[in-house]
């Protein structure tokens, strides 16, 4: 695989990690592919200077796949993996507890129908398996908190994570401008659009590789 981008992951040892690392695999591809075409383009017209605003959307959907990749990868592993850790690792056992003791309950109180439907199916236990899986893959990962969040029921540390927590959130802001805004400064008055660097947006995106594989290197590493 050749990628223009740090931290491209090792095969897992483990095969419930193999999914997972296809997904990231494909990441670095297309952010790959993006970053060669604005180069190229560059390098075709001589370019110097500040890029135009549409090499700046090859930058931006650079930045986009990487995270997409990031938030598809962590969730493929809730899939695939988080049962089987949830087995194997103490602390993430005590974690799916606390998981299954809140949402027992509702408002404050026992939540009885639950409780019944949850008594009732053949395999309890599976059942709120599946329920923690589906609260964690069905929303995006779109800040820092819920990536982290999503990492400590594996009983994988912040830390093992991100060594800059800080300078994820400011990622993940920069995601959410281009998103949800179509990178467009309302604060402007001609809602003139954010420029986006290269050096910058590159380094942003060397970053979510480098906290993906993280994601996947602690997990497989649990699971072998």
């Amino acid at each position: 695989m050749s990628t223009l981008f740090k931290f491209y992951p090792p095969e897992p040892k483990n095969v419930l990690c193999e999914n997972a690392h296809f997904i990231l695999s494909n990441a670095h591809d297309a952010a790959s592919s993006f970053l060669d075409t604005f180069i190229r383009i560059r390098e075709t017209r001589k370019a110097k200077g500040t890029p135009t605003d549409e090499e700046q959307d090859l930058l931006r959907a650079m930045l986009l796949f990487a995270t997409a990749g990031l938030d598809s990868m962590v969730k493929q592993l809730v899939t695939d993996a988080l049962p089987t850790v949830i087995e194997k690792d103490v602390g993430a056992t005590e974690m799916f507890k606390q998981f299954v003791e809140r949402r027992l309950e509702k408002n404050d109180r026992l939540d009885r129908r639950f409780l019944a439907d949850i008594i009732a199916d053949p395999n309890p236990r599976k059942r709120m398996l599946d329920q923690l899986v589906w609260e964690l893959t069905s929303k995006s990962l779109q800040s820092t908190e819920q990536l982290l969040k999503t990492a400590a029921f594996f009983n994988i540390a912040s830390d093992a994570i991100s060594d800059n927590p800080k300078s994820l959130s400011t990622i993940f802001t920069a995601r959410n401008q281009i998103t949800h805004e179509m990178d467009v400064d309302f604060e402007q008055s001609n809602r003139s659009r954010r420029p986006r660097a290269k050096a910058t947006t590159t380094a942003f995106t060397n970053e979510i590789f480098k906290v993906a594989a993280s994601f996947l290197a602690e997990v497989d590493r649990k699971l072998t």
